[in-house]
């Protein structure tokens, strides 16, 4: 950790000009990009939860929550909000429901840890267009996110009894008047987008500071996913790999995030006091799952799955990677059978 500070310390010191224009970079797609695909999210989580207009929702999700996910039906607004606002929307709206008191800490936590996944939007523009040509592609990635963030809720949830998740407080009514309700939404939200700026532009300055070690070793840039999303999926455009590998890589990335998406979730979170111990395992079983399931879907249909597209057929993924890939979701679900105590 010391060395690590040191580095972010001396390294703009001593390259200041790629520093600066990795700054440039992360501005650039933070107010081309992120904030408004992300802040009318942001604003309408926290309408929902501080007028409590999100109740008929609640009552419809309410059986599934309960019976799946162990969750009260309070907890709805950040399932729909997550899974389709995008990063990290749903773990905003989990905070919010924290701090207005209609979830627990340890609801909110847990509920935080699923329901979360790229954006539809996100999955077919960036995803879908411009790596595979196709925008049914970006769709059908975007289903797969969802499904395997709904089962990673499942795994989560495992051991969590209903009892456990009765709200902290019962639901007021709210008497404010709207117009302080929607100033303070947008507020929250500004405060939340700023947080996503920040890390945004960090990751950018890191990369950009990275660049001569991608340019001696151009292998390296495709792990640039795992530490910020949007640059790590830009650098497989032009990738070597086969369509079919290609499209379980991507499903990965999405459903993982990468660490900004990672810190992101968590300094939204920990601005209303929810902390978020097993984010990273949980995105990494969600990965998993995501991966997993993009694998099958390959080997099942290969002939009809649109992401493979336009230009050369695409043969089934391997045996071998589909087993790796079981084999993780299985030790995972092992190692969290026996830790049925552990804060995720």
């Amino acid at each position: 950790m010391r060395i690590l500070c040191v580095l972010l310390l001396v390294l703009p010191l001593l390259f200041p000009w790629p520093c600066a224009e990795g700054v440039r970079r992360g501005l650039a797609l933070a107010a081309g990009s992120a904030l408004p695909a992300l802040f009318p999210f942001f604003v309408a989580g926290e309408l929902l939860t501080a007028s409590h207009a999100d109740r008929a929702l609640s009552r419809l999700l309410a059986p599934l929550l309960r019976r799946v996910f162990a969750l009260p039906q309070a907890g709805a607004a950040p399932v729909v909000l997550g899974l389709t606002g995008g990063y990290p929307v749903g773990a905003a709206a989990c905070a919010s429901l924290l701090r207005e008191g209609r979830l627990s800490a340890s609801d909110a936590r847990r509920e935080a840890l699923f329901c979360s996944c790229a954006s539809p939007g996100f999955c077919i523009a960036l995803a879908g267009v411009t790596l595979f040509g196709s925008a049914k592609t970006g769709a059908l990635l975007y289903g797969i996110q969802v499904v395997s963030a709904l089962l990673t809720g499942i795994f989560v949830s495992r051991g969590t009894e209903n009892g456990q998740t009765i709200p902290v407080s019962p639901e007021p009514s709210d008497s404010r008047p709207f117009s302080v309700v929607f100033c303070s939404a947008v507020r929250h939200a500004a405060a939340v987008s700023l947080d996503v700026t920040a890390f945004l532009v960090t990751f950018s300055a890191v990369l950009t500071l990275m660049e001569p070690v991608f340019s001696r070793a151009p292998a390296l840039r495709l792990l640039s996913g795992l530490l910020e999303l949007t640059s790590g999926l830009a650098a497989l455009s032009g990738s070597f790999l086969p369509k079919n590998t290609l499209f379980v890589l991507v499903s990965f990335l999405l459903a993982f995030g990468g660490a900004s998406v990672l810190m992101q979730m968590q300094a939204v979170a920990a601005a209303d006091g929810l902390d978020l111990p097993g984010l990273v395992r949980a995105k990494l079983l969600h990965g998993a799952l995501a991966a997993a399931l993009s694998a099958a879907l390959c080997r099942a249909f290969p002939s009809c799955v649109p992401a493979f597209a336009p230009a050369r057929p695409v043969s089934s993924p391997s045996a071998v990677s589909a087993g790796v890939l079981a084999a993780v979701t299985v030790l995972y679900i092992f190692y969290s059978g026996k830790k049925r105590d552990d804060t995720l």
